[in-house]
């Protein structure tokens, strides 16, 4: 349909675009954090950035308007996308530095990418520092007793499929979850 998708994410708390950097603080010809550093994790070498997050980085060398490089996203979460891939970018959109996502196929299409990054300025700019389709669809979000029972359902298996033990609901959830009448 030719739509320019795109993920807006406001204080983001990744450190992704800074793990190329962490790469090369590494003091090891052939990077291989298992081989070399097993079971440092402060301590490592490459852990200089920590705790600094992207936005961090991106806010002293962005202008309002800017957008910093495009990277291809490593998130693990990105395993269960199949052959989909997401690419990322820092935008600093005034009122903060916003991690803005996109499908690879709007990233392929200059003509795409481009209307995607200008609709997300005008967006931000529209809401006063928030995109105010975002703000809307908050606004008006309603989440059905269905769909919020699916939703803790599916939570649950990725918790166990993650290998997490006694996932079960908490009789103060239970209660919190179910109508008392």
């Amino acid at each position: 349909a030719q739509v320019p998708m795109v993920g807006y994410l406001s204080a983001s708390r990744s450190s992704e675009a800074l793990n190329f950097l962490r790469l090369q603080s590494c003091p090891h010809e052939q990077p291989d954090c298992q081989k070399h550093c097993e079971g440092q994790t402060d301590g490592a070498p490459c852990q200089v950035f920590s705790p600094l997050r992207d936005v961090t980085l991106w806010a002293t060398l962005l202008e309002p308007g800017q957008r910093g490089p495009l990277f291809k996203s490593s998130a693990d979460i990105l395993q269960l996308y199949g052959d989909h891939q997401v690419y990322f970018c820092h935008v600093h959109v005034g009122a903060e530095i916003a991690r803005v996502e996109f499908p690879e196929w709007v990233v392929h299409d200059s003509k795409l990418f481009n209307a995607a990054l200008s609709l997300t300025l005008t967006q931000v700019q529209k809401g006063f520092g928030y995109p105010v389709t975002l703000a809307e669809a908050h606004n008006q979000a309603v989440v059905r007793g269905g769909d919020r029972n699916r939703f803790f359902a599916l939570l649950e298996q990725q918790m166990i499929r993650a290998g997490l033990q006694n996932v079960g609901t908490s009789y103060k959830e239970a209660r919190k979850r179910g109508s008392i009448a």
